[in-house]
């Protein structure tokens, strides 16, 4: 059997609990926001509807048809290959991943864009989807100096 004992005064054992305390709700504070930083379903957006995929993207200021131009079910890779990687790379950008989602059935609506600023026409607006929850989106210009970018509104 082993036994320790310590002789603190009571100025030094308050002090002791005190600091103790303040560490421990430090690391209770950290370990709370590494798990909101780490848990995107926190922030899940369910739009299992045109009419609320659209209403999602107007939120986002853009102005888009009301129904899809395209509609594609698909499975993603699992694991993720180099194209898909470096799309996923532009969804982190805008707070998705698609990484969880690999080797899962997901959909992707595309939509017309009528005000994107400069092109009137070319513009597309695309949402993935698993199950009703948006997983990840984008924005594709197929005119000439075609480009891909995040579904954050320009301006």
């Amino acid at each position: 059997m082993f036994i320790v004992s310590a002789k603190l005064n009571p100025k030094k054992a308050i002090t002791c609990v005190i600091l103790f305390g303040l560490a421990l709700i430090a690391l209770i504070l950290i370990v709370a926001q590494a798990k909101r930083q780490d848990s995107p379903a926190d922030s899940a957006i369910t739009a299992p509807t045109d009419s609320e995929r659209t209403a999602y993207l107007a939120s986002l200021g853009w102005t888009v048809d009301p129904s899809p131009t395209e509609t594609l079910a698909f499975t993603l890779p699992n694991p993720l290959n180099a194209s898909y990687e470096e799309y996923n790379q532009l969804q982190q950008e805008q707070g998705f991943d698609l990484a969880p989602y690999a080797g899962m059935q997901v959909k992707r609506y595309s939509y017309n864009v009528t005000n994107y600023p400069g092109r009137p026409q070319q513009v597309q607006a695309d949402l993935y989807l698993c199950g009703d929850t948006i997983i990840g989106g984008s924005i594709l210009y197929w005119g000439e100096g075609a480009f891909v970018d995040t579904l954050v509104y320009p301006g």
